[in-house]
């Protein structure tokens, strides 16, 4: 059995093709103008895992145990206008029960720590 021979000219020809296009693509895809993404997308929708939201439609909070008394949480109906606002967390787990909403649809929240907000989400309560 032999094996196929590479030729010497398609071995050159590809070589030159590399060195022809390498200086525009300097720092790889992931670096300056040639990024795919200008900003890492996997910190945008990043949960703090404080807040969730339960199948049964219920919203459950709970802040860490040494933290207590630092968060804040601001509920938003689909028209952006506030709804109610817990202003200081001081349980461990907190369960806030669909009824609170008064109707079904798309609410958002805005969870703060310490005046600065850490957590910005929306989720959907089914009727």
């Amino acid at each position: 059995m032999s094996y196929p021979t590479i030729r010497q000219g398609r071995a050159i020809l590809s070589g030159i093709i590399f060195l022809v296009l390498a200086p525009g693509a300097r720092g790889g895809n992931l670096a300056g103008k040639n990024a795919l993404y200008r900003k890492d997308t996997a910190l945008i929708n990043r949960s703090s895992g404080i807040v969730r939201h339960e199948r049964n439609g219920d919203v459950v909070i709970a802040p860490p145990a040494d933290a207590l008394g630092h968060y804040r949480i601001r509920f938003f109906d689909d028209k952006q206008a506030l709804l109610f606002e817990i202003r200081e967390i001081r349980d461990r787990l907190l369960i806030i029960e669909k009824y609170n909403f008064g109707h079904a649809g798309r609410f958002a929240y805005e969870l703060y720590k310490d005046n600065g907000l850490i957590e910005k989400a929306s989720f959907l309560i089914e009727p």
